[in-house]
């Protein structure tokens, strides 16, 4: 037994020290050590000492035997959450001090594994209600796992949910700022088994070794991923962004029917629409007609309440909010939807700066909503928008006691103008780059001979005028062809 674990940790060493290894040298080593931790009885496994192994120079090691000691534990307790992988309990303590420090390029060898330890984290995570424990961990983890690829994990979305449950929304921003360029699919798997060194013997166990840190990717998974990413962006109130993402989940391609989670990103995505333009925006055309006909009959309350926000009424938009505050609450879309009465402010000082070029804050406060029912109110809300940079305007006072105060909007009177001006440039830097294509292409004809006189020429030269008029009848098209070679062979002498 101890010759085995002395086997284990010698190819460890071995492999943790070996910086000249190729690559193709460098997965032998770590297919061996991986067929032997799987061969390994339990007993071996349970024979390696968590304490005193170091998570960075024994990374294989330390997760098969951290692996073992959780299921040893949960089985000899009869509970799936024993008081030793709880927050605080030692193997709590060995699976963050392996998620810290683990070797990536190897893990991403043992994805089976892998994926048992983290989803062995996140359940305990959220079932203690100590979710927060588990979030810097497993942003790093995830980042050190993807260093050089930006890889779609199934891990994602339960790391983002973590992010959402204890609401460490910037903990997750490092993740969702790296743009996933790859989305594995089993066809990965088979691939990369066909250049796996090794023999024949273990081929079924290089091809499972192969799955990489990925798992059985599904629609779910992805669909999963972009909504939580879109819910934390929403919570940082960066609209763009959120719109972004929940167009990615409704645009995901489906084959009949459409999943719950894209008819939740889309009720959420037509509240963001109305908190970022003021209107619901273009949906995508890539979203086939039955898919909206799909989203528009189940979420006809959210369709009601983007009608009235559209068309300014504040007596309809607070019976819609107050009539719908069952829905928004089943929906968890309460918080979202009572953001819109601020919103509906800015979207009405903001068309009113694009009708009017100046107005007094008397005249806005009859026109906005109940909550800028007063000059003063109006005033300082239009200031708070100024200063933020949210809206372009000066607020003048009038004469010495009048207590109103004109608002100009100075983009309104320049955007006729600053328009005209943008066009005329516009066309007159096209019509520049037309003159100088145009320059080149005569060029290009000159100096190839390509242009009316060149051609002409040539087609004197060698016969084709006569072919043109007469047809071949009178010219003998091999004396044409010959003139032809004739003419390209004088240019080469």
């Amino acid at each position: 037994m101890a010759e085995s674990i002395q086997q284990i940790l010698t190819l460890s060493s071995e492999l943790h020290n070996s910086r000249s290894l190729s690559k193709n040298d460098e997965d032998r080593h770590i297919y061996e050590l991986v067929a032997v931790l799987r061969r390994s009885s339990h007993s071996i496994l349970g024979e390696i000492s968590l304490t005193n192994l170091s998570a960075s120079e024994h990374t294989l090691p330390f997760l098969f035997a951290l692996l073992y000691q959780v299921d040893l534990v949960r089985n000899r307790t009869g509970s799936s959450l024993p008081n030793d992988i709880e927050p605080g309990g030692w193997l709590w303590l060995r699976a963050v001090q392996f998620l810290g420090s683990f070797n990536g390029s190897q893990v991403s060898h043992v994805g089976r594994e892998w994926c048992q330890l983290v989803q062995v984290f996140l359940f305990v995570a959220e079932n203690t209600s100590k979710p927060f424990l588990a979030v810097r961990v497993l942003s790093k983890a995830i980042l050190r796992m993807n260093r050089t690829q930006n890889t779609f994990d199934p891990l994602h979305p339960g790391f983002l949910r973590l992010c959402l449950l204890s609401k460490a929304y910037r903990y997750a921003i490092p993740i969702l700022d790296r743009q996933i360029s790859i989305l594995p699919s089993s066809s990965e798997s088979r691939d990369r088994s066909d250049y796996m060194p090794g023999s024949d013997d273990h081929a079924a166990d290089r091809k499972s070794e192969a799955t990489s840190t990925h798992g059985q990717l599904t629609h779910k998974d992805v669909a999963q991923y972009y909504l939580y990413g879109a819910m934390i962006y929403m919570a940082l109130k960066e609209w763009d962004k959120a719109e972004h993402w929940l167009i990615i989940v409704i645009s995901l391609p489906v084959a009949n029917s459409v999943s719950k989670i894209m008819v939740e990103a889309f009720k959420k995505w037509v509240v963001v629409s109305l908190l970022k333009h003021g209107k619901i925006a273009t949906p995508p055309r890539i979203i086939s007609s039955h898919v909206m006909k799909i989203y528009q009959t189940v979420a006809k309350p959210y369709l009601s309440l983007a009608d009235a926000f559209e068309k300014c009424d504040e007596q309809r938009l607070h019976n819609e909010v107050k009539l719908g505050r069952p829905v928004w609450r089943a929906d968890l879309n309460l918080g979202l939807v009572d953001q819109l009465f601020e919103a509906y402010n800015l979207s009405l000082v903001l068309k009113l700066g694009r009708a009017f070029s100046a107005l007094t804050t008397a005249n806005v406060a009859e026109k906005a909503s109940s909550s800028l029912n007063s000059a003063i109110r109006v005033e300082s809300y239009v200031a708070s928008l100024a200063m933020s940079g949210v809206l372009e305007a000066r607020l003048l006072h009038l004469r010495v006691g009048q207590n109103s105060t004109m608002l100009r909007f100075p983009a309104s009177m320049r955007s006729c103008a600053a328009r005209r001006n943008g066009l005329r440039v516009e066309l007159m830097d096209r019509g520049q780059a037309l003159e100088v294509l145009s320059r080149g292409i005569r060029e290009c004809n000159t100096d190839l001979g390509m242009g009316h006189e060149s051609i002409d020429l040539v087609m004197k030269r060698q016969g084709w005028s006569a072919i043109m008029k007469n047809g071949m009848t009178k010219v003998n098209a091999d004396d044409v062809v010959l003139g032809v070679e004739e003419d390209i062979m004088g240019d080469v002498s």
